[in-house]
């Protein structure tokens, strides 16, 4: 997995006239039921020690080749779920949160019976112009393949100590990136972060109810 961003995929977050194009991409399919979410803790860290965290100064996912808003959009949305668990935004926290985004150009190869090539007639048995064909199993038939390229995306959200300057939990979620337009960004942005939270130790008060 390439955790920098490919020519193609960097493109979309290219200056701020590409805006909703670079938002939009990355977190269109993050609603869907496609999205996988998976999380890894440090089995030697009880997160219940800590008190207060912050962000990185710059977020994986802010700088000159990403919107702005898109990193505003993740820090409010996961200062809530760190709020909602008893978590306090420090300047000086002992948890430090960055994000962060991948993406890997894939294919995807499906070979399958096509009763329809070659001349081949699918009928119901004793009936069509045709003649029938007993059971209605195709005749004549071939293969056909079909290539689909796409790319996947991951976004990482990771917690460091700041004092052992080692990663103690990361949630990621995974999904293809489309080319439909989401309208409400910031609401996507949230959902996305919820649901990688939900594999979070610490759960928020009426979890699960």
């Amino acid at each position: 997995m390439k955790r920098g961003l490919d020519s193609n995929f960097m493109r979309l977050f290219s200056g701020q006239s590409f805006l909703a194009a670079a938002i939009l991409t990355v977190f269109l399919v993050a609603c869907a039921p496609s999205v996988k979410v998976r999380s890894d803790v440090d089995p030697t860290v009880n997160l219940r020690s800590y008190q207060t965290y912050g962000f990185f100064s710059q977020l994986g996912v802010e700088g000159d080749n990403y919107s702005g808003l898109l990193g505003q959009h993740f820090r409010g949305s996961i200062s809530g779920q760190m709020d909602q668990r008893g978590f306090t935004q420090g300047a000086s926290p002992q948890l430090q949160i960055n994000v962060s985004i991948g993406a890997e150009d894939k294919v995807r190869v499906n070979t399958y019976q096509d009763p329809y090539l070659h001349g081949g007639y699918y009928g119901r048995g004793g009936y069509g112009h045709y003649g029938g064909m007993g059971m209605g199993y195709p005749y004549g038939g071939g293969t056909r393949t079909t290539v689909h390229q796409y790319t996947e995306a991951k976004v990482y959200i990771d917690m460091v100590d700041s004092q052992q300057h080692k990663v103690v939990w990361q949630g990621v979620a995974t999904f293809t990136v489309t080319d439909k337009l989401q309208e409400n960004i910031r609401q996507t942005v949230y959902d996305t972060v919820d649901k990688v939270f939900s594999q979070f130790p610490i759960a928020a008060p009426g979890a699960g109810k």
